[in-house]
C-alpha cells in the first residue's frame, strides 16, 4: 500500500471515483489501478492551523494503515483511496477507529453490489 500523490492521479480519482461516507469521514475510491494507493486529507477551511491538520492526518494514517490493509488483502482488484476528514471538531483516536470501521463496512456493501 503506497501513498497517493500527484495531481493527475488525484484528479482522476475525484472525476471518475465513487464515494462512501460515515460522518466525519468520507472515502473516495477508484477501482482498476496499477497498485493500491491511499491518501488522507483534512479541510483547511475547518482547521486553519497546520498543526491541527497534521495531527488529524497522522491519526487518520494510523487508522487507515491498520484497518485498510486487512481489507485490501481480501480484494481481488487494485484500488485507489482518498480518505477525507470532513468534521469540524478535533477527533479522538477511538472515535476515528469506530467511524473508519463503519466506513469500511459501507465500502464492502457497496462494492459487492457493483461486482
Amino acid at each position: 500500500m503506497e501513498r497517493l500523490k500527484g495531481k493527475k492521479q488525484i484528479d482522476q480519482l475525484f472525476m471518475a471515483g465513487a464515494s462512501v461516507g460515515a460522518f466525519p469521514l468520507r472515502m473516495v475510491y477508484l477501482k482498476g489501478v496499477d497498485k493500491h494507493l491511499v491518501g488522507v486529507s483534512v479541510s483547511k477551511k475547518h482547521f486553519k492551523r497546520a498543526v491541527d491538520r497534521n495531527r488529524i492526518k497522522r491519526l487518520l494514517r494510523v487508522t487507515v494503515d491498520k484497518q485498510l490493509s486487512v481489507v485490501l488483502e481480501k480484494l481481488d482488484s487494485k484500488f485507489c483511496f482518498m480518505v477525507l476528514y470532513i468534521g469540524k471538531e478535533m477527533p479522538e483516536s477511538p472515535q476515528l477507529n469506530e467511524q473508519f470501521e463503519m466506513l469500511i463496512k459501507r465500502f464492502n456493501k457497496k462494492e459487492k453490489y457493483e461486482v
